[in-house]
């Protein structure tokens, strides 16, 4: 039996060596090529796909839970964030290690990869709307790693097995870097080209559209810079603001989440799997003392008792079963709810902080109506315009303060923009928190496959420390 089985595995041997012959190399890579895991991927099916990992997991996710507690937005009442919120591991280097992943691994290269394709001399040239769509997403991505870890590799990023470990780029350099990419994309997108259409799930393919998100993203991004160059700063934000959303429906806003479990927003989703949020107190404390009408659209009473009742931050308390402590109303939380990336309201906000470092106290103050009237209108909409007008008369009434200011934006950041409501807490301190423990980190822990892999080029910086727009040091 063995010599037969042998001569078995000879034959066959012998027989697929003869195959092999006859197969031309096109064909042997063809039949090594898995078809589930293709190498390259037109520009159509990575656009959507890049655009709902930006919604999704960079701006959706652990940065986003994590930012919510530190500014208290939200309380945690359950697991980590529980603990987080008693200021426990929040240095632990797997603390939001899979959004460094889902950047490093998965966004940027698919970003990297349309402006290669897209642009001259690319697989699919010509495709430069998708090219400046891409630019403008890369810029609001870096924005996000940079802003949460301080220094990042990017100037070095993109070259896969050929250079595994990256230098770590100063934060300066990178905020150049952020609005080069925002110029490059304003130029590509005045260049056309067929639309994407329904692949771009945020605009349908309007460039123009695009263009005034681009502007929007530069006065964000240059009024980050107040604690660097307050004049200066706040001159080159009023500038690209006049190019910006002139509408609250030039909002760049993600809505394309479904009600199928893979689909749903991802807040939605972590509510309903976690429960590891409920409402801060510190939220509902300053809407009350505020008189403000959003107050019960945004937030629901908690069953015991039945109340609009928020969960003090650093609290002991489990309450994953959310019957002590208020949740988000669906209204405001449900599979479907919008993703706000940058909005109308937003660009108000910098207009009015802008004119507000210049002098400027009228212009101040009219972005500053402006900008609560919109985030009213967008936060509660069964709210009357009547309503509106007198909160506003109010929250306006007297001489405008930068902590007039950043309190409102920090509720208009409520509940889905946490990161950017954070990026101010560090660069302004307002609102003025107070925690039982003591204050929140001012940055993330860089994650453990970086200090594993990349060790040598890994700052070695404490989380108390800020990042370079907070206090001019890099690390």
């Amino acid at each position: 039996m063995k010599t037969k089985r042998y001569i078995s595995s000879l034959v066959a041997a012998m027989v697929l060596l003869l195959f092999a012959g006859s197969c031309s190399e096109d064909k042997l890579d063809e039949i090594d090529t898995n078809p589930n895991n293709p190498l390259d991927v037109p520009i159509n099916l990575l656009l959507p796909q890049v655009i709902t990992d930006v919604a999704f997991a960079v701006s959706g996710t652990d940065l986003a839970w994590y930012s919510s507690v530190f500014v208290q937005h939200t309380a945690g009442v359950h697991a980590q964030l529980q603990s987080a919120d008693l200021r426990s591991g929040n240095a632990n280097a797997s603390l939001v290690a899979n959004t460094w992943a889902t950047i490093y691994a998965g966004t940027l290269p698919d970003l990297n990869a349309i402006i290669t394709k897209g642009s001259e001399g690319g697989d699919e040239e010509g495709k430069f709307i998708e090219v400046g769509i891409a630019k403008i997403l890369k810029a609001y991505t870096i924005a996000i790693a940079t802003d949460a870890w301080g220094r990042v590799p990017f100037s070095e990023i993109g070259q896969g097995s050929e250079l595994r470990t990256p230098i770590y780029d100063p934060q300066q350099q990178i905020y150049t870097s952020i609005q080069t990419l925002l110029d490059e994309a304003i130029a590509d997108l005045a260049k056309g080209g067929d639309s994407p259409g329904e692949t771009d799930l945020i605009y349908g393919g309007d460039a123009e559209s695009w263009t005034r998100a681009a502007w929007s993203l530069k006065a964000r991004y240059f009024n980050r810079l107040s604690n660097i160059d307050p004049a200066g700063s706040a001159t080159q934000a009023l500038a690209a603001a006049a190019n910006g959303f002139q509408s609250p429906d030039q909002s760049m806003v993600f809505e394309s989440f479904t009600t199928q479990s893979t689909g749903e927003h991802p807040w939605y989703q972590e509510s309903n799997d976690r429960a590891h949020h409920a409402v801060s107190q510190t939220f509902v404390t300053t809407l009350q003392n505020l008189n403000d009408p959003r107050l019960e659209e945004l937030v629901a009473p908690a069953p015991e008792p039945a109340a609009i009742t928020g969960a003090p931050n650093g609290t002991q308390t489990n309450d994953q079963s959310s019957q002590l402590f208020s949740d988000p109303t669906e209204q405001v939380l449900n599979a479907t709810s919008p993703m706000p990336l940058m909005t109308y309201d937003e660009l108000k906000f910098i207009e009015a902080e802008a004119n507000l470092r210049l002098g400027n106290a009228v212009g101040a103050t009219t972005a500053f109506t402006e900008a609560v009237a919109a985030a009213m209108r967008r936060q509660a909409p069964g709210l009357t315009e009547a309503e509106i007008t007198v909160y506003v008369a109010s929250a306006a009434g007297g001489a405008l303060s930068l902590e007039s200011i950043i309190t409102q934006k920090w509720i208009s950041f409520w509940l889905f923009q946490p990161i950017e409501a954070y990026n101010d807490y560090r660069r302004t301190d307002i609102p003025r928190l107070t925690h039982p423990i003591g204050p929140a980190p001012l940055r993330f822990p860089y994650p453990q496959s970086e200090l594993d892999a990349n060790a040598a080029n890994v700052p070695d910086t404490p989380i108390t420390n800020g990042v370079w727009w907070d206090d001019g040091t890099d690390d």
